[in-house]
């Protein structure tokens, strides 16, 4: 059957976390450590900020899970069939840049069909960690040292085949800005048209772009070109007035489609300065109606990482949720055994594919990647959940896992030998006793000690009333200290 890969990435809303007793407006610049939760805070934090507070912790955990689970088989399950719709997931490597800025790895991939989600969260305290470890399983699944070169045989290599043999197929690329999906897109281009040319020919290109309503074409000399739709007799969506290059070599094919990606609108993002805000299509026509259709969607950003909230920047992105939407509902039908219709006429680019989701015989392709920064998570774990809703399955696992903080606790003063006793004299009072310890009672231990009254503890420092004084209050705070153990014990 058809087989579809879908490469997705949703945006997911900023959440945070307060101590519970007050909140100030949070500040996004502001450093932070642990040591400042301690006193009652009354800032708020966001989740990645808290990430990065508790690195160390977590990054402790992730490698102790990888050690005992990472190597583990995985078994295949439904998605492993074949379907009209497959999903293949690409995770890109940590960059330098990231790691410089304390970010660290939140994903594993395992069997090469699994991808864990490495949820490092806090509770409401502020000061309880926990993970959260989610897996998903796809028809195959890409770690960061996967190549271009596997990425294109697992996944477009059959497509392309596909298209050679005089039929359709469409290839899908979805993704977050900054996930990978521009450089992965880039290597299956150049592959596909080597490939398309192994046995010479001739293929016509159109290209443009989809935003919201509207369309417009990438290859003609005047940039306010709108396209329009229309349909034949035959019931079949036409584009018209879209301008057709011939290509005769690959090389003359990428260069084509080079200019047409040059003239995709962009707008400037924190996470990309050329994050793409439409859908860009570009369609390679061959002989005998054979056509190979690949499909740049537009990046998804979080709202936060966007430098402007305009109307026309909202709308844009309810745009392109719709469309979104549109696809998932039209791949949800092609997964159906009922022949039911899928809904391609539920958006402009979803009717401009209709002949990629209406023909039995179309061959369907879908890539998807994943960021694995521990601020990316959210986007992570949505675009994951939507890589599922497309080829129909439910999470593997999930299971949570506390992180318990270690802390040394001090034997109490009770508990203490002569030799303790005497190196608490010296260190006390800031080291103001310490020519006194010598004075002490042959014998005296932490059992003795915390009996003295604090004439005592004057008398022992010569009659200094206010070192005595000093001594004996330092004692019943080490005494009442809550990392003090009460029972002797360490």
């Amino acid at each position: 059957g058809a087989q579809a890969i879908v490469f997705l990435y949703w945006a997911s809303s900023r959440v945070e976390i307060t101590s519970g007793r007050s909140m100030a407006t949070p500040t996004s610049n502001t450093s932070s450590s642990p040591k400042d939760m301690e006193d009652g805070s009354r800032r708020m934090f966001d989740k990645r900020e808290l990430r990065k507070m508790n690195k160390a912790a977590y990054l402790q955990k992730l490698a102790a899970w990888r050690e005992a689970r990472l190597g583990q088989a995985v078994a295949p399950g439904s998605e492993a069939q074949a379907s009209r719709v497959r999903v293949y997931m690409r995770k890109r490597p940590l960059f330098d840049h990231e790691v410089a800025g304390d970010e660290y790895d939140v994903i594993s991939v395992r069997g090469g069909i699994q991808v864990v989600v490495h949820n490092c969260l806090t509770k409401a305290d502020l000061k309880s960690l926990y993970v959260q470890h989610q897996g998903f399983q796809f028809a195959h699944a890409f770690s960061e040292q996967a190549s271009d070169e596997d990425v294109y045989h697992q996944c477009a290599f059959p497509a392309v085949e596909h298209v050679r043999a005089g039929k359709v197929a469409t290839l899908f690329m979805f993704g977050q800005t900054g996930s990978g999906k521009t450089h992965t897109m880039r290597g299956l281009i150049e592959r596909a048209s080597s490939h398309l040319f192994a046995d010479g020919g001739r293929y016509q290109l159109t290209a443009f772009e989809i935003a919201g309503k509207t369309m417009r074409d990438l290859l003609s000399a005047d940039a306010a070109t709108e396209l329009k739709l229309m349909d034949d007799k035959g019931n079949k969506t036409r584009i018209l007035g879209a301008t057709a290059i011939e290509a005769t070599t690959g090389d003359e094919l990428m260069e084509r489609i080079a200019d047409a990606q040059a003239h995709r609108a962009t707008r400037a993002t924190q996470a990309n300065d050329t994050s793409s805000r439409s859908h860009a299509v570009y369609q390679i026509l061959g002989a005998q109606g054979a056509m190979l259709t690949l499909v740049d969607c537009a990046g998804s950003e979080r709202r936060e990482d966007t430098t402007q909230h305009d109307a026309l920047q909202q709308k844009e992105a309810a745009e392109i949720n719709a469309t979104i939407f549109a696809l998932k509902e039209c791949f949800r039908v092609m997964r159906s055994s009922k022949g039911q219709q899928p809904p391609y006429r539920s958006s402009l680019l979803t009717r401009v594919l209709s002949d990629s989701f209406a023909s039995p015989e179309a061959l369907i392709v879908a890539i998807g990647t994943v960021s694995p920064s521990a601020t990316d998570t959210e986007h992570s774990l949505s675009t994951l959940k939507s890589l599922q809703d497309l080829q129909g399955s439910k999470m593997a696992f999930e299971e949570r896992e506390d992180i318990v903080k270690t802390r040394k606790v001090e034997p109490h003063p009770r508990t203490w030998n002569e030799a303790a006793v005497r190196q608490w004299m010296e260190a006390a009072a800031g080291g103001a006793a310490q020519d006194y310890a010598g004075a002490l009672t042959k014998g005296t231990d932490g059992k003795n000690l915390i009996r003295w009254p604090q004439t005592r503890f004057t008398q022992l420092c010569g009659g200094d009333q206010v070192l005595g004084q000093k001594l004996f209050e330092e004692l019943r705070v080490k005494m009442r200290s809550p990392g003090t153990a009460t029972d002797g014990g360490a």
